[in-house]
Parts: structure tokens; C-alpha cells; sequence
């Protein structure tokens, strides 16, 4: 059996870069995909022929199908991914809208999300394991970067949906969101690292026995899984406010209408008075 196979993005320091050295530990082969050339040319010195750099904008799709496909041409599978990349969150104020933390730290995660589907599916036993990095901004109100925290929200909201989803169509395949506090990482300048109490800092290693949870447990998924200090949970999620919000967004409408469709199709088959296909 070939060795495992994994892609970081944002792979080149802080969190990403802890993970790629604890897989490459574990004798994982890995490709690093960042913007920082300086860094991922060394790092990939530094684990020869373990680990590939591929130099990619995760805002940018067709950036991470170059990294997809180089992946597999080199080791020929992928199996587990981790969606890593985010962007600086304190950018100041722009001359126009600015939603570059949007295409990054969320769209970013759906275009790796979106491959990694599809490269799972072509692994002979049709699995693998998606990792996404959320924040506790994502968890909790963050009134100082509300962008930032807008797009972690959104990652939480997509790996619970996707990884919910794929558990109800029996793939073997998992999904989790990460959901850091502070970490020094590249993101936090010098100074307000250094302004933390060393209590509220939580290092890369809390990340990493994360990371290993969720690959060592395959019924671990659509979990927000907090990680605070040394300590990490999987976090809760809200319960229905009643009867109606539980059909509309906890799936109970399926026992209505059936399995394949989802709500808009089922409706527009209600309109045209059919139970078969529209024409």
C-alpha cells in the first residue's frame, strides 16, 4: 500500500507548518502549498523527496488544481487535505471594498474543499480525510475583524453541512474545521504577540493533536473543534429551536420528499403537479 498521501495549504510557517512536520514524522508524503517561495523551496529541502512545494494563490481555483494535479502525478493519490491558507485579518482601511479575507479564508477553503472531493472519490477505496482551519472567531463574536470572523463562520457552516452530508450518503470520507485561538503565528504581528498573557496563547501543538484526532478517528466528523491553550473539544451545535427549524435545516424534510432531491427540486416538481421530472 502506498504511503499516505497529504495536501497543506499554508504550509509554509505557523499551524500549516507544524502539521507538515508531524505528518512527514508520521511518514507521510505532503505537498505545501503557500505563497512564500523563500520558505517553501527550504522546506522542501529540508524533507527531500517527502514533500513537494508548489508555489499557489488559494484564492486563485485553477492555482489549487495546479497543486491538486501535481500532487497526484507525483504520488498518485491524495488523502487527506488540510484547507490552512487565511489572510492577514488586520489590513486597514482600503480605498473600495476589500474582500480579499472572503476569497482567501472561505472561498479559498471551498476550492480545496471542491478538489479534494474529487480526488478522494479516485483513491481505490473512495475516502479520505478534509481538514479546514476556522478560527474562534468562528465560534464566538470577534467585533475587531468582523470580515475575518464573517468567513470563519463561514468554514464552521461548511464543514458540518459537507461533513454531515457525505456521513448521510455513506462515503467514507470526513470533514472537520479547526478553530484556533491565539496562535503566533505569521498573521499576529510582534508586538501584540508579545502583549498576550502566555495563558491565552495557544501553540502549534494543540493544532497538531488536533489534527491527529481526526485522522486517527474516522467517525469524527462535521465537528468544529475548538482549540484553546493546550486543551481542544469539538464544540457543540445548537439545538433546533423547534419542530419547523428542524425540518428546514436538520434534514427531516428528506422524510417528506425522499431521497435524491433536495428542497428547490422538490418544490418545483410540487408546482409543475408531477412526481416525475420536469420538462
Amino acid at each position: 500500500m502506498p504511503a499516505k498521501v497529504a495536501i497543506v495549504t499554508g504550509g509554509a510557517s505557523g499551524i500549516g507548518l507544524a502539521v507538515v512536520e508531524h505528518l512527514v514524522d508520521a511518514d507521510w508524503s505532503v505537498t505545501v502549498v503557500d505563497l512564500n517561495t523563500t520558505t517553501g523551496v527550504q522546506i522542501a529541502e529540508r524533507f527531500g523527496d517527502r514533500v513537494l512545494f508548489v508555489r499557489g494563490n488559494v484564492a486563485v481555483y485553477n492555482d489549487q488544481v495546479n497543486a491538486f494535479m501535481l500532487t497526484v502525478e507525483r504520488w498518485g493519490q491524495v488523502d487527506f487535505v488540510f484547507a490552512n491558507a487565511v489572510q492577514d485579518f488586520y489590513r486597514g482601511a482600503p480605498q473600495e471594498p476589500d474582500s480579499l479575507v472572503i476569497d482567501v479564508d472561505l472561498k479559498g477553503v471551498i476550492w480545496s474543499s471542491y478538489l479534494a472531493l474529487h480526488f478522494f472519490r479516485k483513491n481505490p477505496e473512495k475516502g479520505g480525510k478534509l481538514a479546514m482551519t476556522s478560527s474562534s472567531a468562528g465560534l464566538y463574536s470577534a467585533p475587531d475583524v468582523s470580515l475575518y470572523s464573517a468567513a470563519k463562520y463561514g468554514v464552521v457552516g461548511l464543514a458540518r453541512s459537507l461533513g454531515q452530508r457525505l456521513k448521510d450518503d455513506g462515503e467514507p470520507i470526513t470533514v472537520n474545521a479547526i478553530c484556533p485561538g491565539a496562535v503566533p503565528t505569521a498573521i499576529f504581528s510582534k508586538e501584540l504577540a508579545d502583549a498576550l498573557p502566555s495563558e491565552v496563547i495557544t501553540p502549534t501543538s494543540t493544532i497538531v493533536e488536533a489534527i491527529k484526532y481526526i485522522l486517527q478517528d474516522a467517525t469524527v466528523t462535521g465537528q468544529a473543534i475548538e482549540c484553546s491553550g493546550r486543551e481542544f473539544s469539538a464544540r457543540p451545535v445548537l439545538p433546533y429551536l423547534n419542530e419547523a427549524a428542524e425540518f428546514t435545516s436538520g434534514g427531516k424534510y428528506k422524510e417528506l420528499i425522499g431521497p435524491g432531491d433536495g428542497l428547490m427540486e422538490y418544490s418545483i416538481r410540487k408546482a409543475a403537479g408531477t412526481n416525475g421530472s420536469v420538462s
